[in-house]
């Protein structure tokens, strides 16, 4: 038994379970076991309080989002936990293959209606304890533009292609204040949405929510529609676009960095250069026709 399963094992007794009727689930920054009715999340590294702000401010999010309604929350020996009320369903990646076209269809629409939602928070009741960046991007415009001259440098971009994602950022830091923020979910993904009786029943996972333009939660719905049509009706005007585009640029930078720190295969073989380099085309990529 590993030590994190260990203190799992003292908060279940705590409540009355034991640790042999629970299973492991999904999990990058805290370690979840499912357990009856109730879910664990452990965090993985000590000191950390990403936990108690996630349970603070998804307080004030409307029912409709589906968050999971919490049960207790706590430190032992260092490491964040929450326990909280199992959402009946699965989680909607497990299940995405298997369902249909209009099934797809009508969870992207039921997706986007929890994203507005979750925007429509009192940001005044969340801010203090709330980020106001991705987690994938350090908000730096100096840090942004070097790393364009580091990969021209490093034959990883074109010096076209540097000075379009140089241009591409520029746009970003330019029009990231001239627009509302509100709160962000920050991950939306397929394994952060659950699926129940042919709806799309809970978003959760708020633990790298910001306070920012909703072009951040609108870049990752992008990635999870069928086609960008989904998505037209929020980009209207050159804010929406250079947004999006933004985001969309420094998501795929994230991931070619995770890449470059431990390589497999070859560059032109990587998901995340590949679309990086598409959305520095200057056509935007397979943005194009929105941005």
């Amino acid at each position: 038994m590993t030590s994190h399963e260990t203190l799992a094992t003292k908060i279940f007794q705590q409540h009355g379970l034991k640790f042999n009727t629970s299973e492991r689930a999904g999990g990058w920054t805290n370690l979840v076991w499912l357990n009856k009715n109730v879910v664990l999340r452990l965090s993985q590294e000590k000191n950390g309080d990403r936990i108690r702000r996630e349970i603070e401010r998804t307080a004030f999010l409307h029912p409709s989002v589906g968050y999971p309604t919490n049960i207790a929350t706590g430190v032992i020996d260092g490491y964040e936990w929450s326990l909280s009320e199992r959402i009946q369903g699965k989680v909607l990646n497990d299940v995405w293959e298997t369902l249909t076209l209009d099934e797809k269809t009508t969870a992207i629409k039921q997706i986007i209606e929890i994203m507005k939602t979750v925007h429509s928070t009192d940001v005044s009741k969340v801010e203090h304890i709330t980020l106001r960046r991705s987690w994938y991007n350090a908000f730096d415009r100096e840090e942004s533009l070097a790393d364009a001259k580091r990969y021209v440098e490093q034959k990883i971009l074109t010096t076209e292609q540097g000075r379009v994602f140089s241009d591409i950022l520029e746009q970003f830091y330019m029009r990231y204040n001239k627009v509302p923020h509100v709160l962000n979910h920050g991950d939306i993904t397929l394994d952060n949405l659950m699926w129940h009786d042919g709806n799309v029943v809970s978003l959760l996972d708020f633990e790298h929510s910001a306070i920012a333009p909703m072009h951040m939660d609108l870049h990752s719905v992008m990635n999870l529609a069928l086609d960008n049509n989904a998505i037209k009706p929020f980009v209207v005007n050159q804010n929406d676009k250079d947004l999006l585009l933004g985001y969309s640029v420094l998501f795929r930078q994230r991931f070619l960095e995770f890449w470059l720190e431990k390589p497999e295969g070859e560059l032109s073989q990587c998901d995340a250069y590949q679309k990086l380099v598409s959305l520095c085309d200057g056509k935007g990529g397979y943005l194009n026709g929105l941005c």
